[in-house]
């Protein structure tokens, strides 16, 4: 019954941010969506200690997470095209309150198709974990690397420089981890593999449901080390 309430809030905290489109409220984009998931989790309540994802569209559009994490119980915060500094300046409201037992942060493309620097990219991650650990200091975190799809092969090199700067702070750090799913999503040639991506050709940048099953292959291990490295989660009183 447990598995099947989460489900549906699942479902519906899903639901209510489908609108990608960026939205300027006070000068941030995306404050209308983020206004609709605290609506939302006054209504239900989402799980504490449980396993947070949170990024741009491709957090976004894992809606099999809790089927691929079961038991685990997931919170998707994925909205629109967001970019690290929009996860950072909105984690108030999409992170924190959830005090969660392991996150999974799937952001950092954005701002590398932009234009940003690969060190300013990290700069922001680094800030989103240790607001995250000042409150849940045994936190796991599941860093995702930046993937070298077709739509951004202009940025490859700063992906790859951005990949092994996050690859070296996981390793530095206590219960952080790189999550490289770059060999699920594409050949060892670094095409990629077509059948996997959402859209088509030299558009291709995101994960359809079949790439998402080869994503899980590699992410699904690194989560049950965090889950069971963290124990338990508390907030900061």
């Amino acid at each position: 019954m447990r598995f099947f309430t989460t489900l549906a809030f699942f479902a519906a905290s899903l639901l209510i941010a489908q609108d990608a489109g960026p939205k300027a409220t006070n000068g941030l984009r995306y404050a209308d969506d983020i206004a609709k998931f605290v609506a939302a989790d006054k209504v239900t309540p989402p799980p504490q200690n449980a396993l947070l994802i949170v990024g741009s569209s491709s957090a976004r559009y894992w809606v099999s997470a809790p089927e691929d994490f079961k038991p685990y119980p997931v919170i998707n915060r994925g909205f629109g095209g967001s970019k690290t500094t929009e996860v950072l300046a909105y984690m108030d409201q999409v992170a924190l309150p959830y005090h969660p037992r392991v996150v999974i942060y799937f952001a950092g493309t954005n701002d590398l198709g932009g234009g940003a620097k690969a060190e300013d990219v990290l700069e922001n991650i680094k800030k989103f974990v240790e607001k995250l650990r000042s409150e849940n200091p045994n936190c796991g975190v599941v860093i995702m690397s930046a993937l070298k799809a077709p739509r951004r092969k202009a940025q490859w090199e700063e992906f790859d420089k951005y990949n092994t700067l996050v690859e070296k702070f996981c390793a530095s750090g206590k219960n952080l981890y790189f999550a490289n799913h770059n060999p699920a999503m594409n050949k060892p040639n670094g095409e990629p593999k077509t059948e996997l991506y959402r859209e088509e050709g030299n558009s291709a940048m995101h994960a359809n449901a079949a790439g998402y099953v080869e994503i899980v292959k590699i992410v699904r291990p690194i989560v049950d080390q965090a889950w069971k490295a963290s124990e338990s989660v508390t907030a900061k009183k």
